[in-house]
């Protein structure tokens, strides 16, 4: 038998855009698609290119212990608020600096569930933690709730506020859980006092278990837009009902049962859903199930692909099946920038991570360095608390753990692995010369690469040091002669690459304390031939 020999194919480029399709824990390696990534850590995929996620600085910095929870508050004339929890006391976090004394004191714990209602008489926060006498703020200050008559100003009558655990607003209503129970209560329209009656979800949980939390979801089942009501119980039915008054069950919107849907038990807390546009988010066992998906082939109309945890699927499962009971698990959607942020616990002292996903482009990823307790969405910013007792102001800057003072800080660590690739041929030998990501940044990203050949594993260091940028400082050289730096430029740098194999990867690390945005990666490489 002949063997004809193998020829080597000259140089050929390549270009392979930045994982702009994020995170994918679910194809096969072999299958998976070149603008996908089997690790991306605090890059944030984008239509365009991949940047490296944001900074964050210190906002509020003195709060005794852990920050539990976070809440913000608007009054009608614009005024805004931020309020922070920890240990046993609630703190007015609204400015940057040092905290001052608790505006409540005396709690028995930090986790506190809030929503906002609006009524004639402005916008209230209303606060329970199932444990205390509820919290009430309105353009009249701080105040309490108590049990009562329903009638003297912050009672309520019914359920007694000390046992309330979540709240939520529906159709007008405040509606409220009662701890350790399968009861929802509410109150008259617009109201924040006064007679709670009760609804039992308990008869619809055929797997038991107590009532969790209330959400409210918009759906649009083709006769308009509605707002229903999602009851979740602890053992993973989603119950929805339509209608505004559990009493009317006659009508032209009467109370009903729209369904009831497994769909995995709920990570352990009372803060894993988020609504995020016209779709409502639970976090289960199951993954990130979209509640819009459930009535899709039901009752629903799909107008656009929903939010899913599909692509990182595997990777979640492990995670809610590791730390299912640790109660850090939060959802926060973050419109400016149409983010969507899983908080995931952890037992490790400073391990929190948070997935993150762009509710665009529907890409997931992953961040790091970020050791988040909770979160809130404030005043068009995003805010983490974390366990030394400091509230961060995210997303801001390039670099991390910017002092109060301005000072300090250290620049962001990325990591990634983009998907490997068969360059056009899936039986042949490839062998990268050279190779070059393609940056633009506002200064200088410094990386270190290597390409990654046949699924094996390699370690790549992070960078220790950013260069200092070239050129000279403005007003420093001569006109003329000097190079003048200042705004974005493109960064490249050919790099020689060794190995070979059929499928190659580009492996990552980077440390950055300027924008960067990441659009692509040029390659030379030979591809061996040969007739058999």
């Amino acid at each position: 038998m002949f063997l004809a020999p193998i020829v080597a194919d000259t140089f050929k480029p390549f270009t392979v855009p930045a994982p702009i399709g994020g995170l994918n824990a679910y194809d096969s390696l072999a299958a998976m698609p070149e603008i996908n990534a089997i690790i991306m850590q605090n890059w944030w995929p984008q239509s365009y290119g991949a940047s490296v996620r944001k900074g964050y600085i210190e906002w509020t910095t003195g709060l005794p212990s852990t920050v539990e929870t976070l809440a913000g508050w608007y009054n009608l004339a614009g005024s805004q608020k931020m309020f922070a929890w920890s240990a046993a006391g609630m703190y007015d976090v609204s400015t940057r600096g040092a905290v001052g004394a608790a505006i409540v004191a005396g709690l028995s714990n930090a986790k506190w569930q809030t929503v906002i209602i609006t009524n004639a008489v402005g916008n209230n926060l209303i606060c329970v933690n199932g444990a205390d006498n509820g919290i009430i703020y309105t353009n009249a200050g701080v105040a309490r709730l108590v049990a009562g008559d329903g009638i003297v100003a912050n009672t309520w009558a019914g359920l007694n506020p000390v046992n309330a655990i979540q709240v939520t607003v529906h159709q007008r209503r405040l509606w409220a859980v009662e701890i350790n129970s399968s009861k929802g209560w509410y109150l008259p329209q617009d109201a924040v006092q006064g007679t709670f009656l009760s609804f039992d979800f308990g008869p619809q949980f055929k797997h038991g278990g107590y009532l969790q939390y209330l959400a409210t979801w918009t759906l649009d089942d083709g006769n308009g837009a509605e707002d229903h009501l999602i009851a979740m119980s602890s053992r993973g039915e989603a119950v929805v009902y339509s209608g505004t008054d559990p009493v009317v069950t006659t009508g032209s919107f009467p109370w009903s049962l729209v369904g009831v849907y497994f769909v995995g038990a709920p990570v352990a807390g009372r803060r894993s859903f988020a609504k995020a546009g016209g779709d409502q988010l639970v976090l289960t066992q199951q993954g990130l199930v979209s509640m819009t998906m459930e009535l899709v082939s039901t009752k629903v109309e799909n107008k656009e692909v929903p939010i899913t945890s599909r692509q990182i699927q595997f990777l979640i499962s492990e995670l809610v099946a590791t730390y299912t009971l640790l109660s850090g698990w939060q959802i926060v959607f973050h419109p400016p920038i149409n983010m969507l942020v899983i908080t995931v616990p952890s037992v490790v002292a400073g391990g929190n991570a948070q997935l993150a996903v762009n509710t665009i482009t529907k890409a997931w990823t992953q961040f790091t360095n970020m050791d988040a307790a909770c979160w809130a969405s404030h005043n068009e910013q995003l805010y983490f608390g974390d366990y030394s007792g400091k509230v961060f102001q995210a997303w801001t800057g390039f670099s991390d753990n910017v002092l109060l003072d301005n000072t300090g800080g250290e620049g962001v660590t990325t990591s990634v692995q983009q998907a490997y690739s068969y360059f056009g041929g899936r039986s042949n030998q490839k062998q990268v010369g050279m190779y070059r990501p393609t940056f633009i940044t506002g200064g200088v990203v410094s990386y270190n690469a290597s390409i990654v050949y046949n699924f094996k594993e390699e370690d790549v260091a992070v960078p220790s040091v950013i260069p200092t940028p070239s050129g000279s400082l403005w007003g420093t050289g001569l006109w003329g002669s000097a190079f003048w730096s200042g705004g974005n430029n493109v960064q490249q740098s050919w790099i020689q690459a060794r190995g070979i194999g059929v499928a190659a990867s580009l492996k990552m690390t980077t440390l950055s304390d300027c924008e960067v945005l990441w659009v692509a990666t040029d390659y030379t490489m030979v591809q061996t031939r040969g007739v058999f």
